[in-house]
């Protein structure tokens, strides 16, 4: 209602003046046309009265010319004037000097109109004191001029009756000679009364001028901007009369005229929109109405089921979305079936890579801890690095997976943000030192800040960004700047992360953040990867109510600026790794695995811990086993022939006994989420993942010691012999950040404690210059720092 509403408002306004530009014109000629006839006619009506006069005087003339010597002239002039015309005041005749009689000089024969219809002759202009008549200037402009010839002279006041008059002259002539003047006065009150009155009955304004531009008479004339003036000149006189509209100019006459004919021709246009209106309404836009409701009561798919009769474009605009509907409804399915497919191979792949790479990264563990030579050593060093690359590209697939199908979630828990800068410091400062580049973290953030946030794909941002950062940066250096930015009453963290690599080209750095796409192809060819890491951090950056942008120029650099939504929470305890010497010596541990290379992987890491082995290649056969005998510890596969890890577990959960509560560990190649939910629903500890990282292994025993050991609990440790290096390395790092001096002599001698076992001398002489350089008030050198780092990096 309010759109038609507003295209009423708009069709009246445009026709409104489409009919004003197209009518005014005319209406405003017309009615200017009808000013200038009423002036003409008014002309007419003053004229008249004149040209009348101007008989009289021909009438008078032909008396002078025809009875001048009669004694009865007199008597014809007062009984002529007597019948004439109100607006004739008096009338005579002017003789030369002498021309009557030669004892007289000035013998005029003048008369005027009395009041009660007398007429009286006026003797007075023959007297000769006074200006002899024949010098006035109404008888000399007549002197010797053509027969019947008029003049006219200008208006004036009578100084007897202050009237204004106009005289009019004529010569006359006998036999042929000039002979004298014969006059006639007119009086233009009752002239002007009747402008006056016309006036007033036409709602004019009007002004008289004479030939001189004099006004003679005005009434109603006012001028304003705009208006229009009609002007006549008329008569042998020369007086010009102008007249305009006194109440309403000829602009409003015209919007006057043309509103009249507009309010005739809108009703009727309105009519007919509402009627196309109504029209409109019935057969488009109801139906359309209609449909649309339709398609928002099944947004999720459906035909439109609805009853339309005419075979014209609603319906077939109706048939033809209801026939892709069906289609796009089949090809839903297929995508879901697509869809879960790929699900299952991505879980299948996983499984599957993971499980010989338990083999390859297992064996490499436990080769490296055997007596080898440096060359072998290497070597092995470098098919642990690559198996280890080769996992982190196949995360990275299926985290972006997990990304695809919306099923990555955010594990919220509170955390310092120290940790994660101390976990960047401790990975990136030593492979930056490696390449030659300088490696510099810059916090404005405050000191001991702590966040609610999800800290590993926090992690996973710095990482990612940092990998491309080392990876593509031969020289100069890499760095990162932390800030907190408040707005409104949300908080921000404030990532930004510079290289000066090899730079991003302006045209391929909307591509960037694309999947499975690098800057160049050659890119994958040089420097390896994905093309993953950026699609997957721009992912967690907008899941996190972030965004990211890059800044970048060819050869000097890049810069990404990441901003994430964060909640700053109170701190917490930091959990510190701790090591025990854990004693597993005659502690049974049953395997339950169906891959024999991964048993045997399993077997090793555990006989090498103390623990006695025995393995089984199925569910079933656990549960057989668990009856049969007890066991401290199970290593429970998930994805096994007869029976699974889960419907194991659940049946040795559901024994009588002690069986029931023995500590179960998942230890499995699928890492998808909901594989991890049903094994722990089922009653798993803990889940460690293929390919099987010992030092996880061993942080995953000591956390559950207390259930590992409820059956021997004589042989639980009860003394705390260090902390993990990595832990102690960051403590150390933020205590050399902050310049503390007590702190950072505390972590070195633990850390001196930590390195007695490895028997390196370069190690421990140079943790003690270290520390004797804090016990001379001064630091460290960063060379002896990073060294100290690569030497515990194994720890």
């Amino acid at each position: 209602m309010i759109a038609l509403g507003l295209y009423l408002a708009f069709f009246i306004a445009i026709i409104g003046s489409v009919t004003y530009f197209v009518v005014e014109s005319p209406v405003r000629a017309k009615l200017q046309q009808n000013l200038d006839l009423r002036t003409e006619l008014l002309s007419s009506f003053i004229s008249e009265p004149l040209n009348s006069s101007q008989g009289f005087l021909n009438s008078i003339v032909g008396l002078a010319q025809t009875k001048q010597a009669t004694p009865d002239l007199a008597l014809l002039f007062a009984s002529f004037l007597s019948t004439s015309d109100d607006i004739i005041v008096s009338a005579g005749i002017w003789p030369e000097p002498y021309a009557l009689s030669p004892n007289k000089v000035l013998d005029s024969q003048f008369f005027n109109k009395a009041s009660g219809g007398q007429v009286d002759q006026i003797l007075s202009y023959n007297n000769p004191q006074a200006l002899p008549y024949h010098q006035e200037g109404w008888y000399t402009s007549v002197v010797n001029q053509a027969p019947e010839f008029v003049s006219w002279s200008d208006v004036y006041i009578d100084p007897y009756t202050h009237i204004q008059m106009i005289t009019a002259s004529m010569p006359y002539y006998l036999k042929g000679e000039f002979s004298g003047v014969a006059t006639v006065d007119l009086s233009l009150d009752e002239l002007l009364i009747f402008i006056k009155n016309h006036a007033e009955e036409y709602e004019l304004g009007i002004t008289l001028k004479d030939q001189h531009d004099q006004v003679l008479v005005t009434h109603n004339f006012n001028l304003v901007e705009g208006i229009y003036i009609s002007q006549h000149q008329f008569g042998q006189f020369e007086w010009t009369v102008d007249v305009v509209n006194s109440k309403r100019l000829v602009a409003d006459e015209v919007f006057h005229q043309v509103m009249s004919v507009e309010s005739g021709i809108v009703p009727f246009l309105l009519l007919c929109v509402m009627a196309g209106y109504y029209l409109l309404n019935r057969y488009l836009i109801s139906p359309i109405t209609k449909i649309a409701k339709k398609l928002d009561d099944s947004k999720t798919g459906g035909i439109i089921d609805l009853t339309y009769t005419s075979q014209d474009e609603i319906a077939h605009l109706i048939n033809t979305f209801n026939e892709k509907t069906i289609y796009l409804e089949a090809e839903k399915v297929k995508a879901q079936a697509s869809t879960n497919a790929k699900t299952a191979f991505l879980a299948t792949l996983s499984h599957e890579i993971r499980t010989p790479m338990n083999g390859v990264l297992g064996t490499a563990q436990i080769l490296l801890k055997t007596d080898l030579n440096e060359d072998q050593k290497k070597h092995l060093k470098s098919l642990y690095d690559s198996g280890d690359h080769m996992m982190t590209l196949l995360n990275e697939i299926l985290d972006f997976s997990k990304i695809e199908q919306g099923h990555l979630d955010l594990d919220k828990t509170s955390f310092p943000l120290d940790s994660i800068i101390g976990s960047i410091n401790s990975v990136y400062h030593t492979l930056s030192t490696e390449k030659g580049l300088q490696f510099k973290v810059y916090s404005e953030v405050p000191v001991e800040r702590w966040y609610y946030s999800d800290k590993a794909r926090l992690r996973q941002i710095l990482f990612n960004l940092l990998n491309n950062a080392v990876k593509f940066t031969s020289r100069g250096f890499v760095e990162v700047y932390l800030k907190e930015v408040h707005e409104s009453n949300d908080t921000y963290l404030s990532i930004n992360v510079r290289d000066t690599g090899i730079g991003i080209a302006k045209d391929a750095q909307d591509k960037i953040f694309k999947p499975f796409e690098q800057a160049e192809s050659s890119t994958t060819r040089r420097y390896g990867g994905t093309g993953l890491g950026l699609a997957i951090v721009k992912k967690i950056t907008q899941l996190m109510e972030g965004d990211i942008t890059v800044t970048s120029e060819q050869g000097i650099g890049t810069s990404f600026d990441v901003r994430l939504k964060i909640q700053p929470c109170k701190p917490g305890s930091v959990e510190n790794l701790i090591h025990r010497n854990l004693n597993f010596s005659g502690m049974k541990v049953l395997i339950v695995e169906d891959n024999r290379t991964n048993t045997i992987i399993i077997e090793t890491f555990m006989k090498n811990k103390g623990f006695e082995c025995k393995s089984v290649e199925n569910g079933e056969q656990a549960i057989q086993a668990v009856v049969a005998e007890s066991f401290d510890l199970i290593l429970m596969d998930n994805h096994m022939p007869v029976m699974d890890g889960v419907e194991a577990t659940l049946a040795i959960r559901a024994l009588a006994g002690d069986a029931r509560s023995v500590l179960i560990f998942g230890c499995t190649a699928d890492v998808f989420k909901e594989t991890r939910e049903r094994m722990l629903g089922a009653g798993v500890d803990y889940i460690i993942a293929k390919p099987i990282d010992e030092r996880e292994l061993d942080d995953a025993l000591y956390r559950h010691s207390k259930k590992l050991y409820q059956y021997s609990p004589e042989k639980q440790p009860s003394e705390q012999v260090d902390e993990s290096s990595e832990d102690l390395l960051v403590a150390l790092y933020v205590a050399l950040e902050d310049r503390n001096n007590q702190d950072a002599h505390i972590v070195l001698e633990k850390l001196q404690i930590l390195a007695q076992p490895k028997n390196d001398d370069l190690l421990i002489s140079t943790i003690n210059e270290s520390i004797q350089a804090l016990t001379n008030s001064t630091f460290p050198s960063k060379d002896k720092i990073d060294l100290i780092t690569v030497k515990l990096s194994d720890v």
